[in-house]
């Protein structure tokens, strides 16, 4: 069932909307509400027009699009306090500070808001796949489709960047090439994920539960941005192709390939989306439409397959950064296990806001995140360069000790606290170290 067409859709209706609401705001605190119109001008034209065709449900609902300086909001319907500026459709004010500003979905009041961080993407492909993305996560949840959100610490190894880097270059020949030679692409980098899979234990569970939570989401906003900007697939292989530059693919991996396996998935099972659940692979279910098997000795053939991939040259490549990532993570467990530390305590009700691009896992102790922002009970943690901690639980994190405990706000080593009434810090029972813990 489609939902009512708002008042403010006229896109000319809203430049004159903006222009007053811009006007009536400081201008060292007005967000981009230029780029603020046409996102959310451009969103409701494209989830009407798409309908519930992809999952049956519509894709249009609650947005805010925030401008991360100000916090000053845009929204497409009336805020949850009644405090925003009705300018005729549009919602104007400013989110409010417990809010964690990040592109991501929030439950604010009784409903779900997809959020996205201005400005906006000037390319209409990035624009619209950013929007889209955001608002699958709105509906994730109902749909069944939420999963977690766990890093694979293997994919920062060095065999497993080598067959993840090979996989993302097949992936990119499947969707750029037609016919037999595309099938070979795909069938090689089920091979090299094969192959991968067989050397790190859970790794598919890591990331199959990765590209249902981020991959699924980017793969509704690509499909929709390729269908309204016109675009072929060939964007999206210059995508994953260009992918191999990221510095880190354990939180990030999914980003590419999930776009990629939900295409070929459209292309070789229509249907699939059917029926699927948080438990899915879509590798699984792209070798199952294709009829991949393994084999016995998968990483022979893979040996073999890879030569056309540069399997030598980016080996060889890895062997060189795993040599230099030995220091850093040295340093990493120098700094957050065997130095005094700040010990924050396990929450399920942390959020964070982060990069998922510069992540660094440390095995069984957890990721370092080299900047984000952290928000819980205990208060507001803001992480700039040197890095914090976080437990495989995803609730437990840590940072380097500070040097003053009297200072408020609280800070080290490039990090910022700002704790919460009825905290305070103590020492722990290591040497040098302290616990956030209540009053």
């Amino acid at each position: 069932m489609r939902e009512s067409k708002p008042a403010w859709h006229n896109p000319f209706r809203i430049a004159l909307l903006v222009s007053l609401a811009a006007g009536s705001l400081p201008a060292q605190t007005a967000p981009d509400l230029t780029a603020a119109r046409l996102g959310l001008s451009e969103f409701q034209r494209v989830c009407e027009e798409a309908g519930d065709r992809m999952w049956g449900v519509p894709l249009c609902g609650r947005l805010l699009l925030v401008d991360s300086r100000s916090r000053m909001t845009v929204a497409n319907m009336p805020d949850p306090e009644g405090t925003f500026r009705d300018a005729g459709g549009l919602f104007v004010g400013s989110l409010p500070p417990e809010i964690l500003i990040a592109n991501t979905s929030i439950r604010w009041g009784n409903e779900d808001w997809a959020m996205v961080s201005l400005p906006l993407p000037t390319d209409e492909f990035l624009r619209l796949r950013l929007l889209v993305h955001e608002s699958f996560h709105r509906l994730q949840a109902r749909l069944g489709l939420r999963a977690a959100d766990t890093a694979g610490g293997h994919l920062d190894s060095e065999s497993g960047r080598l067959w993840l880097r090979l996989e993302l270059r097949a992936l990119a020949q499947a969707l750029r090439l037609d016919g037999a030679a595309a099938r070979t692409a795909a069938e090689d980098a089920l091979l090299f994920r094969a192959v991968r899979h067989s050397l790190h234990p859970r790794a598919q569970v890591l990331e199959s539960a990765l590209e249902i939570q981020e991959g699924l989401a980017e793969y509704t906003g690509t499909v929709i941005a390729l269908g309204q900007s016109g675009e072929s697939p060939v964007r999206v292989a210059r995508a994953v192709e260009d992918f191999e530059d990221q510095s880190s693919f354990s939180r990030s991996f999914a980003y590419a390939t999930g776009p990629a396996l939900g295409l070929l998935l459209d292309k070789h099972a229509p249907g699939w989306r059917k029926g699927l659940t948080r438990d899915s692979s879509l590798g699984s279910l792209l070798g199952h439409a294709l009829n991949v098997r393994a084999g016995t000795d998968p990483v022979h053939l893979a040996q073999s397959r890879g030569e056309r991939y540069g399997l030598r040259a980016v080996a060889a490549a890895e062997r060189g950064r795993a040599v230099r990532t030995q220091a850093l993570l040295a340093g990493y467990r120098a700094r957050f296990l065997d130095g005094p530390v700040l010990l924050f305590p396990r929450t399920e009700e942390l959020r964070r806001s982060f990069n998922p691009n510069n992540l660094v896992p440390l095995g069984d102790s957890g990721t370092v995140y080299p900047t984000g922002t952290f928000v819980s009970r205990w208060g507001k943690l803001q992480i700039d360069d040197v890095g914090g901690l976080l437990a495989t639980d995803n609730q437990t994190l840590r940072v380097s000790a500070p040097a003053e405990l009297s200072a408020r706000p609280l800070s080290g080593p490039g990090w910022r606290l700002e704790l919460a009434p009825g905290w305070t810090v103590r020492p722990g029972t290591i040497a040098g170290s302290f616990v956030v813990v209540p009053e």
